[in-house]
């Protein structure tokens, strides 16, 4: 490996939260199904805006941004647009929108150095004020350790009240928080029964792949892999590349789906097209081991390499296709 990446030194900059070096996001429309991705990928393609760290979404125009994060891409344009000073004006104003947008400018440095401390605290207004995106933006602060020391159960208590106040992603967050056991919370039953809702009723991409984990893991929902896979394909349909690579898990493995290495071969590549570390890994151990593809250690050790330079442990351990760790 060349030295720590610019695409590290970015995420570091920016508190982990963008990765500007990921340039633009390709068309996330098509395909619709797992079988359409199998026959819809470049096979000179593999992660040509390269890689985001783990847990971080292509956005477009944006760069790597947490996946978590909830936001109106159009109040964040306006945003933009009319510029800090306004933007500031409309929020002290009482548009708790733009309270939102102007903290992620700051989040994700947009127009400004970084400064998740003034972030955190246009959030914490916008969330009192009753706005639920700043609830659960706020609560992945807490989560992550953000411009805060990680606290998972003020970041579970706010993604409860940005699910009550109509959020799906703060839903969708709080479900996948943790394996609720025999005894979920109040909270956490409400905010399943609102993803499953929201999947089935206006085909929500967040909202499927949430329930596709929770169908998975046997969280909130009774466990059942063909069904989670059925979940997660619906998901990447819609354009969620996490649920394309858990599907190209279970099409590797078999769980829920007949095993089939060219279909998750493909769904790894379309995740790892749209900068996902860990779908790029995997993408990688495919290619160093020849399973679904013809073996090319040369292309197996470049996604290695992107993918370490994004933090990805995984692939910094695996070196260059049986070469020394990276």
């Amino acid at each position: 490996m060349h030295g720590p990446s610019r695409f590290v030194a970015a995420a570091s900059a920016m508190l982990g939260l963008i990765c500007p070096a990921c340039g633009e996001s390709p068309d996330l429309a098509a395909p619709q199904t797992a079988s359409d991705a199998a026959h819809a990928a470049d096979a000179d393609s593999d992660a040509p805006n390269g890689v985001c760290r783990a847990g971080a979404q292509l956005v477009e125009h944006l760069g790597c941004v947490d996946e978590e994060l909830s936001f109106s891409v159009a109040a964040l344009d306006a945003c933009r647009a009319a510029g800090e000073a306004d933007c500031t004006a409309r929020c002290q104003g009482g548009d708790t929108p733009s309270c939102t947008a102007l903290a992620l400018v700051h989040e994700l440095a947009l127009e400004a150095a970084p400064d998740t401390a003034y972030a955190a605290h246009l959030l914490d207004g916008a969330c009192a004020a009753g706005d639920g995106a700043a609830c659960n933006d706020l609560a992945v602060l807490h989560a992550k350790g953000l411009g805060f020391p990680v606290d998972v159960r003020r970041a579970e208590t706010l993604y409860a009240v940005a699910c009550e106040r109509g959020n799906v992603a703060g839903c969708a967050n709080l479900v996948t928080a943790r394996a609720w056991g025999d005894r979920p919370t109040p909270e956490a039953t409400a905010a399943a029964a609102t993803v499953k809702t929201a999947c089935e009723s206006s085909s929500d991409a967040r909202a499927c792949a949430a329930l596709g984990w929770m169908t998975e893991h046997g969280s909130l929902a009774p466990r059942d892999e063909r069904a989670a896979a059925a979940l997660f394909d619906r998901a990447c349909g819609l354009g969620d590349v996490e649920a394309c690579e858990r599907l190209g898990e279970a099409y590797l493995r078999g769980d829920g789906v007949a095993p089939d290495d060219v279909t998750a071969l493909h769904l790894f590549r379309r995740a790892c097209d749209h900068a996902r570390s860990d779908a790029c890994t995997e993408l990688a151990t495919m290619y160093c081991i020849g399973r679904g593809i013809p073996r090319d250690p040369a292309r197996s050790a470049a996604l290695f390499e992107q993918a370490c330079d994004a933090g990805d442990a995984a692939a910094c351990r695996a070196g260059t296709c049986g070469g020394p760790p990276l």
